[in-house]
């Protein structure tokens, strides 16, 4: 893209189009690669030409392309924002029926687990026989209220109870033989996972002495396994979901019934409690603000890189400092002149035309490095100097 030609308007605006369709589509090395080339070629076109004019047309398509890159990438962000909208509003309202979900499996679930273990003791030490029909009637209710409360939350992924501490001490208050070895972590999900673990001990187990320990990030329940093997087809159900979650966030879960024994073991990683919608938002977040610095501060980059580039090839053995140039005169012969002169012309001029005899040199203008010192030779002598940087002598 060079010159006022005809066709240069619909390239002009081909590039600004090209530009605009690369920020909506998030294709930002296409648009790199375009602004290159364009600048390529307009630094080879004004050095070959040395028509500044042009050059600086194209500057102007370039920045609009830019411009337009931007205002492409906006409105895609801005659809896609509008989008996840609808998408988070979703998930809130299923988070929230999850949370409430939540709330009844790890508390009343709980609860009414070890309302079940109580119900067990009792139907143990009772004397009469009454008291122990009432007991297993107790425990029998119990049962299927766990049942129900189950059911609730079967499709559900659910969030965790506050305090794993609370869990221990509620469970220990219960009746149940509990060995606890570590410090206990203050996670909420630890506390979720442990919840069910004891749940299930109490469950299949009852009365059975159950340990856990915790180590690091890692936590360990074991109980010794049932004299006769339960019936109940849903055990684990809860365990599986916690799983599930687990190995999302990059932990895992494993169970094993070995040497009469039923084992748990279980690596929570760090940030397993953080809330999934905030996550969510803030990881957009970071998408788009490294989109934005992409479509912005890249094409920038590229254009600082190729101007530094093309004024350090500009003022390559065309540059001339002040003292060089007040040490010629007018009749100072050629040969004593050109001790003083750079090597080779600066390579961009203001004005097309060339005078015969003339020379031209920069003093290191940034960014074009165009040609300011002119200095004419005519009948071996110097006949001309002309000082266009503006300065006082």
């Amino acid at each position: 893209m060079h010159g006022w030609g005809q066709w240069y308007v619909p390239a002009a605006a081909a590039v600004i189009a090209g530009g605009y369709l690369c920020g909506r589509r998030d294709r930002t090395g296409v648009a790199v690669a375009l602004i290159v080339v364009i600048e390529v070629a307009a630094a080879i076109a004004v050095a070959v030409t040395q028509d500044v004019l042009s050059w600086l047309g194209d500057q102007v398509v370039v920045v609009l392309a830019v411009f337009a890159a931007v205002t492409g990438a906006y409105r895609r962000l801005r659809h896609e924002y509008a989008e996840q909208g609808w998408a988070h509003a979703r998930d809130a309202r299923l988070h929230e029926r999850a949370r409430i979900a939540a709330d009844l499996h790890d508390t009343l679930g709980h609860d009414l687990a070890l309302l079940s273990l109580q119900a067990a003791g009792i139907q143990v030490t009772a004397t009469d026989d009454d008291t122990r029909q009432k007991a297993a009637a107790m425990r029998s209710a119990s049962a299927a209220a766990i049942e129900t409360v189950r059911r609730i939350v079967d499709l559900l992924d659910v969030t965790a109870e506050p305090d794993a501490a609370a869990v221990l001490s509620r469970a220990r208050e219960a009746g149940m033989d509990l060995a606890v070895t570590g410090t206990v972590p203050g996670e909420p999900f630890t506390a979720r996972l442990l919840a069910e673990a004891l749940s299930n001990a109490v469950r299949h187990a009852p009365g059975a002495p159950v340990s856990v320990t915790f180590t690091g990030r890692r936590v360990r329940v074991e109980n010794p396994l049932p004299a006769r093997p339960t019936t109940d087809d849903r055990t684990g159900s809860g365990l599986a979901m916690l799983s599930g979650r687990l190995e999302r966030a990059g932990g895992r879960l494993r169970t094993e019934s070995a040497g009469g024994s039923f084992r748990l073991s279980a690596v929570v990683p760090a940030g397993m409690d953080r809330d999934g919608l905030t996550a969510d938002h803030h990881d957009r977040r970071h998408r788009v603000r490294r989109m934005l610095a992409g479509t912005v501060v890249i094409p920038g980059a590229v254009l600082l890189v190729v101007a530094s580039g093309f004024y350090a090839w500009a003022v390559r053995d065309a540059s001339m400092d002040d003292r060089a140039f007040a040490g010629l005169s007018i009749g100072m012969p050629a040969e004593e002149a050109a001790r003083l002169l750079p090597g080779r012309q600066a390579p961009v001029r203001f004005g097309a035309v060339d005078e015969p005899g003339c020379r031209y040199y920069t003093d290191g203008n940034f960014p074009l490095a165009y040609g300011n010192y002119q200095v004419c030779l005519s009948g071996g002598r110097v006949s001309r100097l002309r000082d266009s940087t503006g300065r006082d002598r």
